[in-house]
């Protein structure tokens, strides 16, 4: 569809049409990040060699997100995205590959004072567990909030 020519490149114009399409959240200024890295010469042309391997990445980041919230929904018995520090610490203790304490009460901090900031809320003792997988994967504010909007 991009390839208009048949030349195994599309514009680099296309390429947040091309992220949105298949469903992955790329701010604009990811996008254009994107842009630099795949067309260096400014050419305005992304060849598909370089393109193919960056959208798989994003595509298995987009699997590993979905999954990750399904398997929080499985703790929200009410349904209102959130859960308590407490389930948060046993399934990071008990699922998955295994923390320790440490590493939870790391992750817990962190849930604690990213999760909450990133939706404008203030701190009401529940960690928003889309925000918190944006966190676990390091995904840019821009993609968190858009995760949060589709959830």
């Amino acid at each position: 569809v991009f390839d208009k020519k048949n030349d195994k490149v599309m514009p680099a114009a296309d390429l947040a049409t091309l992220f949105q399409a298949l469903h992955c959240n790329v701010s604009m200024e990811e996008t254009k990040e994107y842009v630099q890295v795949l067309d260096p010469d400014g050419t305005g042309s992304v060849p598909y060699d370089s393109l193919l391997p960056l959208l798989a990445r994003r595509m298995r980041t987009a699997e590993k997100i979905d999954d990750l919230i399904a398997a929080f929904q499985v703790f929200d018995k009410q349904k209102r995205g959130t859960i308590s520090p407490e389930e948060l610490r046993h399934i990071l203790s008990h699922f998955g590959e295994v923390m320790d304490t440490a590493e939870i009460d790391e992750y817990l901090a962190e849930a604690d004072n990213k999760c909450a900031e990133m939706k404008g809320e203030t701190k009401t003792g529940q960690i928003n567990y889309v925000a918190f997988v944006g966190v676990m994967l390091d995904l840019s504010e821009d993609e968190i909030l858009a995760m949060q909007m589709s959830n």
